[in-house]
């Protein structure tokens, strides 16, 4: 069957067409007349129903019947600069039957896809289903991911303000710095109250009730393959556990995505508004980057529970009957609007269908009868701990070059806190893996594979090793957690803290200064002298180690540049950072 595709379906004249010669109905069929009866031999198909045009006569619009025709929605895709999809609209209208017709024309990809509710129809795709409570991340392994995952899953769009909600993200980054396990959190959490002042102690509270529906003790020990998959959080106990882990799971794969470990994936989320609503969630930063990557496509039933700075990076939104909320965020193109409102179950546009201004054509999906397909559910492939042949374990070797990326990947290290996890994780002795991981350490700086600073830490100088992978800023994330905890210590407020890509803001904001965190390692100062030209506040920059202070010094006449531990002692002395 010959469908029309991009270039075809933009074509009012090609759209608009009828028949040279069109039979008349019968009487006894006009009496009982269906649209979709008419449709039937496009049935798996995705067809023209009818067309929206300006009524010339009336200064309105007008439902303009035309030839039902097979229309390729994977050619019109593929073919918009943005290949991002939402699917919005009521429900009952036709979501899912569309959606399983848009994945089944885009089998070729890897398609992974977010599913919340027990026995959804993403899960009877053929596409096989895993039990997401198989296959969690543990959320310490990057605290930044940690924290924004837990804003996502307790703080909406409406929660912007408040001291509760300044000091969350200080105290979560803080905690989870240095934590392999939620039971180190929640002590970790019970110890930083005792030294708390009231407005602190509520705030800890907060997150000790909210992490109780968190805590999942099976994490992080799975390996998660490529293919296409079917995410099931519904067996999650809390709607906040499975945003969370949700949250945690697609940075994890769109990291790999980054890495280019994943090649031109199609992620869907279905029950979208569960992030959108999030201005932490990592979907925006996807909808702005992934273009080159894949493609992100969200399914939810409002367009108003998409953020606007997200919602503007969908090329393509089809769209199905809306509320009146969403009809009104129509208003700027009066056609489309209208085509909305009239539109009949199992129809649909796109609302920003490139000749929108002048026609729009209606779609419908007709069903064959073969959309639910029966579960294909696959176990979770469980990586267990192995052990060191001759020191008393069993299987092979330990691999202490991916041991050390692997650690590194998520956070910046030293050797002794290395050799510490992988001690543990294989029942050997510390000074054991200790010494085989200084080797493996020298063989990936050798290749360039990590990189290592001098840094101070507790007054102390060592070694830090980070990842030079350029999509991943552990080394930074790292110095950032150890800023906050301090300003969390000495009860200092702070406004806002920014995340990983954000180029015009500050890395910390504060009333009284701002905090911009340097590695040592871009080569290019231009962006952070336009930060500190920017505010009339003081500026505190932080590197690692003495060596980098004459780097950064005088950017500026309000900057000062101070190693981590020397920034402790100079928030203590008043006078010092509320002036200039």
């Amino acid at each position: 069957m010959r469908e029309m595709g991009f270039s075809d379906l933009i074509n009012s004249r090609k759209v608009l067409s009828r028949p040279i010669i069109e039979l008349p109905m019968r009487n006894e069929e006009r009496l009982f007349y269906h649209p979709e009866k008419r449709l039937k031999r496009f049935a798996g198909h995705t067809a023209i129903a009818y067309a929206i045009i300006p009524d010339t006569e009336r200064g309105k619009y007008r439902r303009e019947e035309c030839s039902p025709k097979a229309s390729s929605l994977r050619d019109y895709v593929l073919h918009k600069g943005n290949r991002n999809v939402s699917i919005t609209g009521v429900s009952g209208q036709g979501k899912s039957y569309l959606t399983t017709h848009l994945i089944s024309i885009f089998s070729d990809k890897e398609i992974i896809i977010f599913s919340f509710k027990p026995n959804d129809h993403e899960l009877h795709l053929g596409i096989p289903v895993i039990d997401a409570k198989e296959c969690l991340p543990n959320p310490f392994r990057d605290v930044n991911a940690f924290s924004e995952a837990y804003m996502t899953a307790f703080f909406g769009e409406k929660t912007s303000s408040g001291i509760q909600l300044q000091q969350t993200p200080g105290f979560l980054q803080e905690l989870a710095s240095e934590c392999n396990s939620w039971k180190d959190f929640m002590k970790r959490l019970n110890d930083r109250k005792r030294s708390a002042s009231k407005n602190q102690v509520e705030a800890l509270n907060a997150i000790e009730q909210n992490v109780k529906t968190l805590v999942i003790e099976a994490m992080g020990s799975v390996t998660l393959g490529n293919g296409s998959i079917v995410f099931d959080f519904s067996s999650l106990p809390t709607k906040q556990a499975q945003n969370f882990y949700a949250e945690l799971m697609l940075r994890q794969i769109y990291r790999e995505m980054e890495e280019r470990r994943r090649n031109d994936v199609l992620i869907l989320i279905d029950e979208a508004h569960r992030l959108t609503k999030s201005y932490h969630t990592i979907l925006d930063v996807m909808s702005r980057e992934i273009r080159d990557k894949g493609m992100l496509w969200i399914i939810t039933q409002n367009l108003i529970d998409i953020l606007p700075e997200m919602r503007a990076n969908f090329g393509t939104k089809f769209t199905f009957r809306l509320g009146d909320a969403d009809l009104n965020m129509l208003s700027y193109n009066p056609l489309m609007k209208y085509a909305v409102e009239i539109l009949q179950p199992r129809q649909f546009i796109d609302i920003e269908f490139p000749e929108g201004s002048s026609f729009s054509p209606v779609f419908t999906y007709v069903s064959n009868g073969l959309e639910h397909k029966e579960m294909q559910k696959v176990a979770a492939v469980v990586s267990g701990p192995r052990r060191e042949e001759g020191v008393g374990g069993r299987g092979e070797a330990i691999d202490y070059r991916r041991e050390a990326l692997e650690i590194l990947s998520e956070r910046m290290s030293y050797a002794t806190e290395m050799g510490k996890i992988i001690a543990e994780k294989y029942g050997i002795t510390k000074d054991q893996a200790k010494l085989r991981l200084k080797s493996a350490l020298e063989d990936l700086k050798n290749n360039n594979e990590v990189g290592r600073v001098k840094y101070i830490r507790d007054g102390k100088p060592i070694v830090m090793y980070y990842s030079r992978s350029p999509n991943l800023t552990n080394l930074h994330t790292g110095m950032q957690s150890q800023v906050v905890g301090i300003l969390n210590d000495l009860d200092v407020t702070i406004n806002r803290i920014s995340t990983t890509g954000e180029r015009s803001a500050f890395d910390i904001e504060t009333d009284f200064f701002m905090v911009e965190i340097e590695t040592g390692l871009k080569h290019s100062m231009e962006d952070l002298k336009d930060r500190i030209k920017s505010t009339n506040l003081r500026v505190i920059i932080i590197v690692p180690n003495k060596e980098l202070i004459d780097k950064y010094q005088g950017l500026w006449e309000n900057v000062v540049v101070t190693t981590i531990d020397s920034f402790r002692a100079l928030l203590e002395v008043p006078e010092r950072n509320r002036s200039k």
